[in-house]
């Protein structure tokens, strides 16, 4: 009987090694998860720490709100760089920047979590020439910030991030880490 635990216990141990660690020990840590609510169960997509342009897996899919949910923690001594995320969004042949997210790593107890601050488009547009104030029906398309998360901690970042845009739904067509 102790030899059949022995041997199910090894066989789980190799499961999981081959499914999990060895899978994961050449890709960069996950730097944040997209997460939109459909169905049963919310519809995920993983941002790595790696930088450049990703195509969205929920590309052509317009949600009211999304959520940005905190990656992997990173034990490690010194701090991980700060980080940059660029939400776009496709309308026929024009690329457009939803909002750009700054990610910086919080000390916790366990390592390094990462936080975010979300920066979405200012209250003007150039013109060619100067900055002009956008007017109240040019800001309805503004992204907004949906305060459903914890408070943020003392620089201004999050750990969650709720947001979407005044005027409706939005799609994320992709998004550039730098």
């Amino acid at each position: 009987m102790q030899i059949t635990r022995s041997l199910i216990a090894l066989i789980f141990t190799a499961l999981a090694s081959a499914t999990g660690i060895a899978a994961h020990a050449g890709e960069p840590p996950v730097l944040a998860v997209l997460e939109y609510s459909g169905g049963l169960l919310p519809k995920r997509a993983d941002i790595l720490a790696k930088t450049g342009t990703i195509k969205s897996p929920f590309a052509n899919a317009p949600r009211t709100v999304w959520i940005l949910r905190e990656g992997e923690t990173l034990k490690q001594v010194n701090p991980p760089p700060e980080r940059v995320i660029q939400f776009y969004q496709v309308s026929g042949n024009d690329t457009q920047v939803l909002c750009t997210v700054i990610v910086k790593y919080a000390r916790a107890a366990n390592g390094w979590r990462p936080a975010f601050h979300i920066n979405s488009q200012p209250n003007v547009t150039w013109d060619g020439k100067e900055l002009i104030p956008l007017t109240t029906g040019q800001t309805a398309r503004r992204l907004t910030d949906i305060p459903k998360a914890p408070p943020a901690n003392a620089d201004g970042f999050y750990h969650t991030l709720v947001f979407g845009l005044a005027s409706g739904p939005s799609q994320i067509d992709g998004w550039d880490v730098q």
